[in-house]
């Protein structure tokens, strides 16, 4: 009885695992697919480059392939073997690669939300403010800042404890090494960039919707002008028609790069909330740490992010949908 037991529970944990390992492989083969295609629109659709703040986007989407190419297999192949069957260093290289190409991801919703920021709060000014060689730094700025911060402590962490904390034939995690450092990284990469992002997509839609009211008022002003004589106004109501045009051309142009802002931020709140959640349960209660199952979830979710963004931009930018559809042979629908 007590064998037949083991045996179902052993059954049951092998379909959790290759269940795991195809999700994994699945997720993997939509991300590195659909930041490629998002990648390829770059190269191909010039009016895409030429504009500084896509470039945003652009790095986005590289760090969302380097997610999909290097964690998910690497992740797949732990789960498969039942163990880490690699060595030390490559254990390092894909923490490193992983934690950073996170921290870059959420760095980069930073950086859209500041330039839909910028663009509201500068008006004229932002086309001379924003240049490619300021987005440009800005970008390097992040990868510059995540990248030690990751690596140092996943490459001298053990030295620094004095200690060998992980056994590398077996495991390849760092999570769980250290309280302190755990807290940092919730706070630095999900808590402060949270508390900055709803900020400043406050701001946006708060004034989006501000100028949207004008607008209208001043649509209804124009109107009961234009019923004055056209011998007296025609010349000034024609000026001020296309004053009104430019005036909701301009807030059409806002809304949707509000629209796209606000469902990648939705996006990483869904993906992010429930691992940092985990993540701070898992080091403050050592008897009491989460199911595997519920780490793998939460893990998953996190990365899932990665293959939902390029859905994201294909639904709400309508020049990057152009270049995916295009490579389906489908038509592009506005």
């Amino acid at each position: 009885m007590e064998s037949s037991s083991n045996y179902l529970n052993q059954t049951d944990e092998t379909l959790i695992v290759s269940g795991e390992v195809v999700i994994c492989w699945l997720l993997s083969v939509v991300t590195v697919f659909g930041n490629s295609l998002v990648i390829l629109a770059f190269i191909t659709e010039k009016s895409l480059r030429s504009n500084p703040a896509n470039l945003f986007i652009l790095n986005l989407s590289v760090a969302d392939f380097f997610i999909g190419a290097f964690s998910f297999p690497l992740y797949a192949l732990w789960l498969m073997f039942g163990y880490w069957p690699f060595s030390e260093g490559v254990c390092k290289m894909w923490l490193i690669i992983d934690y950073s190409t996170c921290g870059v991801s959420v760095c980069g919703i930073i950086l859209i939300s500041l330039d839909r920021y910028w663009m509201l709060k500068l008006k004229l000014k932002y086309l001379q403010f924003q240049t490619t060689k300021r987005v440009t730094v800005m970008i390097l700025v992040s990868w510059a800042a995540v990248l030690p911060f990751y690596a140092i402590p996943i490459l001298f962490w053990e030295k620094f404890r004095g200690e060998q904390i992980i056994d590398y034939s077996v495991n390849c995690d760092i999570e769980s090494t250290s309280l302190a450092y755990t807290l940092v990284t919730i706070f630095v990469y999900f808590l402060i960039p949270l508390t900055i992002i709803i900020y400043l997509n406050s701001y946006i839609f708060k004034e989006i919707r501000h100028r949207t009211r004008i607008n209208h008022n001043h649509s209804i002003h124009q109107v009961a002008n234009n019923l004055i004589p056209i011998t007296t106004c025609h010349a000034t109501s024609r000026s001020d028609r296309q004053n009104v045009d430019n005036t909701i051309s301009s807030i059409r142009r806002h809304r949707k790069a509000a629209i796209t802002l606000a469902a990648l931020v939705s996006a990483f709140v869904i993906c992010w909330t429930p691992y940092s959640i985990v993540l701070i349960w898992s080091v403050i209660s050592d008897n009491n740490s989460p199911a595997m199952i519920v780490w793998s979830f939460v893990l998953y979710l996190l990365w899932s992010n990665s293959a939902i963004n390029p859905f994201l931009y294909a639904l709400t930018h309508l020049k990057i949908r152009r270049v995916l559809f295009k490579f389906f042979g489908l038509k592009c629908f506005k």
